[in-house]
């Protein structure tokens, strides 16, 4: 997202503090009232912080008294990267001396995000020895309670082969949520020898095991086709947090579509606002595929949720067919008529 600030603003009028390198870490990271690590984004009228979502921030002390002002813009990736968007002249990852040396070093994690803006699904895989003594090592770190250190572990368990995959698909069944949810992490960048084991997560009594499994499934993208059948079975009989988590991780399987969008539509009619809206943002993502949705989509221009009628709009427009184009062109002609006007304000 991106913070923008209209005016001046100097350190003394609190702009916002950003902890750089924290948008994996679960655990706060401002301890200290005035942290070593800490950038502010101070600066003349105009300047903006562009940070990843997750990243720690927060409000710095305004000791001036005046109004302070920023605009937040949020905004998300309709597709998943397939090849460097910028000049890439080096396709293999390389840290530099800095990031090398720094005391949040995750170099494994940086390497499958490097990956990741290629295109490259479940890069870690096989490219780390199978053995047991280093995966049991991985395991007891991944259950530690150092989150830097679990986080490294569960995908280096992921470089690991069949043996560093049992270990992660053992964490992911544990109680414990966070090593569950870490396990799950290091599931979405093992390759399709992970699918398997999260189809079979699928079955937990935990829903928290259940969410996990689907996610992991989801960053898996095409490579976990075959699970689109039991992740659909979901949405009947689960929690809200369950059918939330299918509706975003079938849009990101996406294929077969005959399956998929039957399923997203079902997910537009939920009792629950954000699974609705959730099913509607994966029905953008699938776009002409979606086509059979239209109807569905047409009735979510209505929904009382602001946040599924634009997800749904946008889906229109993704779609782009001549019935989704027609639906838009309806929608807006009735924008013609201002529901503001009355008897008591005319004009």
């Amino acid at each position: 997202m991106i913070m923008y600030f209209p005016q001046d603003t100097p350190v003394e009028l609190g702009p916002t503090g950003i902890f750089p390198g924290t948008q994996l870490l679960e655990s706060r990271m401002f301890e200290d009232e005035n942290p070593k690590e800490e950038v502010t984004a101070q600066g003349g009228a105009g300047t903006f912080a562009l940070i990843h979502y997750d990243i720690w921030h927060r409000s710095t002390a305004n000791v001036l008294g005046q109004p302070r002002y920023m605009l937040k813009f949020e905004f998300m990736r309709t597709t998943a990267p397939s090849a460097p968007s910028w000049d890439c002249r080096n396709p293999i990852w390389a840290p530099s001396k800095e990031a090398a040396a720094a005391e949040s070093h995750q170099a494994v994690i940086w390497e499958e995000t490097w990956n990741w803006l290629f295109g490259r699904i479940g890069s870690l895989a096989d490219t780390q020895p199978d053995d047991a003594e280093a995966v049991e090592r991985l395991a007891a770190a991944l259950a530690g309670s150092d989150e830097r250190s679990a986080l490294n572990a569960a995908y280096s368990l992921a470089a690991r082969g069949q043996g560093g995959i049992a270990a992660l698909e053992e964490a992911l069944r544990q109680e414990n949520s966070r090593i569950s949810r870490l396990a799950a992490y290091g599931l979405s960048a093992a390759g399709t020898g992970s699918v398997a084991g999260l189809q079979a997560a699928l079955d937990s009594s935990d829903a928290a095991t259940v969410c996990h499994a689907a996610f992991a499934l989801g960053e898996l993208r095409e490579l976990a086709g075959a699970a689109v059948p039991r992740l659909a079975a979901l949405l009947s009989g689960q929690s809200a947090e369950v059918r939330r988590q299918v509706v975003d991780s079938l849009g990101m399987i996406g294929s077969p579509a005959e399956r998929i969008v039957p399923a997203l539509i079902r997910g537009l009619r939920d009792e629950d606002s954000q699974v609705r809206f959730m099913a509607a943002l994966s029905l953008l993502r699938l776009k002409g595929a979606a086509a059979d949705a239209v109807p569905e989509l047409a009735e979510a221009l209505q929904d009382p949720n602001r946040y599924v009628r634009g997800h749904a709009a946008e889906a229109l427009r993704y779609i782009d067919s001549p019935e989704a184009r027609e639906v838009l062109f309806r929608e807006l002609f009735n924008l013609r008529w201002c529901s503001d006007t009355t008897k008591a304000s005319t004009f």
